[in-house]
């Protein structure tokens, strides 16, 4: 087989350096050129497997997770990373197997900790895999943790109850008796079997908050587990402040977090508390500590205490949800409605943003700081007790993942125009299942053409979400496409005034920019759009409304209105240091207004600024002399007239000087100057019949004005460049020398 060492770095070079920026086509390609070389290499397969999930060809990405796994059957990261995309296509069964694969592995190496981490990402998937929870009931029964043995097997208990197999569940809930005698839900679940009761049915979701609590606990009973090579430094010094020394030995420091585990764990939450202020006291610094004490001051009501050790573990990827989450009830219980809503909303916005695309987070986290900058602004604590009661109602209830995927794809589907919609405002609607069914219908008929049956699908959303704002943005699009275009226009305008006053800049844009499509003339709207625009910084957008607003009033011949728009324009651009294009089109729209006025000197005034500021700028400096000589300024037209044929001269640029000239003699007819400069340029680039011309109409000009000595000059240059009717001219210089 090829095996070429040359071209294999060769390609995983290309192919990390491809990653690196992204272009995942590219990175496939060379990663599967070294595996060509080397098919036996973990790295490449691994590499490759990255690249395939991140373009999204998961199935692919798998195979070679496999390979790799079976090229390294004793390294547990291959088949980690087979779990994970396992996990991702929905195939719970094989990867809790592989997770229990994974965790035998983690046994042969005596790493205990992490194959009871394996088997708890096992159990999270298949809740009712006996083999799982034996197994964890086995290891913590081995390491003399009782307590965590005996939930193991009350799990048990529990799972062979609902199979059915009562013999077996009442032998797993007395082993859980056995070792933990006092455990209250074994004594209750073991009256409950023998008695043969009907259990309580276990539908209740686990809240984010309950599940980073049993993660913690698990976390924190891993560590007593890790086995210690002797003479290894104690685990306690992990996370400790910088210099500190542990004032607790490892096993007094095992010793308190087991007592903490299984105080918290049997809800005796004043010995938990103790046992984890005296873990932090002697520098044990572990997120799961400070998470932990700070939802029981949270239980106890302590919420001062309660937000200062769960504001340490926001940061913290395994307890930023959570936490954010019981801060949020901290700060309510506070009555501090500001801060409850913020964190509320970081409790979505991190919930959201885990079922976009990535190319759709940037967008929806505009969103949702827009969303907080509105909340906050409002203070009204009946809306925050109802979004959190809400919230909390969403996040408790079963399957609410499932239902986080659902909500999103049904936004996806409702806003093809690219808009984004927050899961926040989704979840404080009631009923919200319905309404997103009425829209999701709605949007349907409308691709049918079918819009009176999708109108009425909008009222019945907005019946039961009176203010979900995309229900009424779906009724204005179905009366704009049915046509009721003033229906849609008064629709669009009610959106946009009423999200303007909420502080909703964004969605007011969109709403304006609607209205305008239907109604483009309406100055009145334009300007309310530019003062949106202006609201949210966006200056470059609200000038190229001015742009508009002004050609809009001067489409209709209202000159003082329209020099007004481009006025305040300018104004905007000089506040905000912009000189670009955008300012430069303004004041020549605004020096053309006054212009049209007749209001000649001030537009003067505006093209000689524009002349200025920027020199090149030949039809600013036209527009002067135009304006000059229509004011009898003729000495300074004739002065800069010069100028600008001087610097056509330079540049060889002839033609530019003919069209200048011509357009002056025409719309200046009195003007001797341009006529002569005219006439001499004709000669200089040897337009004989053209120079004839020009100069037989300087001289009818100077003859008109009384000048004879010069018509006569004028007719002698004529005859020197001997015209077809030279005698003609010959007998009119004698008439004017006489």
């Amino acid at each position: 087989m090829p095996s070429n060492k040359t071209v294999f770095q060769d390609a995983i070079k290309k192919g990390h350096n491809a990653a690196w920026d992204r272009q995942w086509a590219k990175a496939i390609a060379e990663y599967k050129r070294a595996s060509v070389e080397f098919p036996e290499d973990v790295t490449v397969h691994l590499s490759l497997a990255h690249a395939l999930e991140e373009s999204g060809q998961v199935e692919n990405a798998l195979h070679e997770c496999r390979i790799a796994a079976k090229l390294q059957p004793h390294d547990p990261l291959p088949l980690m990373r087979v779990a994970k995309l396992q996990e991702r296509l929905q195939h719970h069964s094989e990867a809790a197997g592989t997770y229990l694969a994974i965790a035998e592995l983690y046994v042969s190496q005596k790493a205990m900790g992490k194959a009871v981490e394996v088997w708890q990402k096992a159990a999270a998937l298949e809740p009712d895999r006996t083999d799982v929870h034996q197994r964890l009931a086995e290891v913590y029964e081995q390491g003399a943790h009782h307590s965590l043995a005996a939930k193991e097997f009350l799990a048990l208990a529990r799972i062979y109850h609902k199979r059915g197999d009562l013999p077996k569940a009442i032998g797993a809930v007395q082993q859980a008796l056995k070792l933990d005698s006092q455990n209250s839900a074994a004594q209750q679940l073991n009256d409950q079997l023998t008695r043969g009761e009907q259990l309580p049915s276990q539908e209740t979701m686990a809240s984010p908050v309950d599940q980073a609590q049993k993660a913690a606990l698990s976390r924190l009973a891993e560590t007593l587990l890790e086995e210690r090579p002797s003479g290894a430094k104690p685990d306690a010094a992990e996370g400790l402040r910088g210099g500190e020394t542990p004032a607790l030995s490892q096993a007094e420091t095992d010793a308190l977090i087991a007592r903490a585990v299984d105080a918290q764990s049997q809800h005796r939450v004043a010995e938990a508390v103790e046992a984890y202020r005296k873990l932090l006291d002697a520098g044990v610094q572990r997120p799961e500590v400070k998470f932990n004490l700070g939802l029981l001051y949270f239980e106890t009501m302590r919420y001062d205490d309660a937000i200062t050790w769960l504001r340490e573990t926001i940061a913290d990827p395994n307890y930023a949800l959570a936490s954010h989450f019981a801060l949020g009830q901290c700060y309510r219980a506070r009555g501090d409605v500001d801060a409850a809503v913020e964190h509320f909303l970081q409790v979505t916005k991190i919930v959201d943003l885990g079922s976009v695309r990535r190319e759709q987070a940037d967008e929806l986290i505009s969103v949702y700081e827009g969303l907080a900058e509105s909340y906050v602004a409002k203070g009204d604590r009946e809306q925050a007790e109802s979004f959190s009661r809400a919230l909390e109602e969403f996040l408790t209830s079963k399957g609410w993942e499932d239902k986080v995927r659902e909500v999103r794809h049904h936004l996806e589907a409702l806003h093809d125009d690219g808009g984004q919609v927050s899961l926040a405002e989704v979840i404080k609607i009631p009923e919200s299942d319905k309404v997103l069914e009425s829209l999701a219908l709605s949007q349907e008929y409308l691709r049918r053409g079918k819009f009176q049956a999708a109108g009425e699908e909008c009222f019945r959303a907005i019946e039961l979400a009176p203010t979900y704002l995309p229900a009424h943005v779906r009724l204005a699009e179905v009366l704009t496409k049915a046509g009721q275009l003033e229906d849609a226009r008064v629709k669009y305008q009610t959106l946009a005034e009423l999200t303007a006053a909420r502080g909703d800049l964004h969605h007011a844009e969109s709403f304006y920019r609607n209205l305008l499509k239907i109604s483009p003339n309406d100055v009145g709207e334009r300007s309310k759009l530019i003062d949106v625009l202006s609201r949210q910084g966006r200056v470059d957008a609200a000038l190229e409304e001015y742009l508009e607003l002004g050609a809009g009033y001067a489409r209709a011949e209202q000159w003082d209105k329209a020099a007004e728009k481009f006025a305040e324009g300018l104004r905007l651009a000089a506040r905000s240091g912009i000189t670009g294009a955008l300012a430069m089109n303004l004041r020549h729209q605004l020096a053309q207004a006054r212009t049209r006025q007749g209001d000649l000197k001030n537009a003067l005034l505006v093209y000689q600024e524009l002349r200025q500021q920027s020199p090149e700028d030949e039809r600013a400096h036209l527009y002067v002399i135009d304006l000059e000589f229509r004011l009898s300024l003729t000495t300074a037209a004739l002065r800069d007239l010069e100028e600008l044929i001087a610097r056509y001269r330079t540049r060889n640029e002839p033609q530019k000087a003919v069209a200048v000239l011509e357009d002056l003699a025409q719309s200046h007819p009195t003007q001797v100057a341009p006529r002569a400069w005219l006439a001499q340029i004709y000669i200089n680039i040897g337009e004989k019949d053209k120079a004839i011309s020009a100069l037989d109409a300087l001289g009818e000009l100077q003859l008109s004005m009384g000048q004879k000595q010069a018509a006569a000059a004028t007719v002698r240059q004529i005859i020197a460049m001997h015209p077809l009717r030279v005698e003609e001219y010959k007998q009119l210089l004698q008439q004017i020398v006489g």
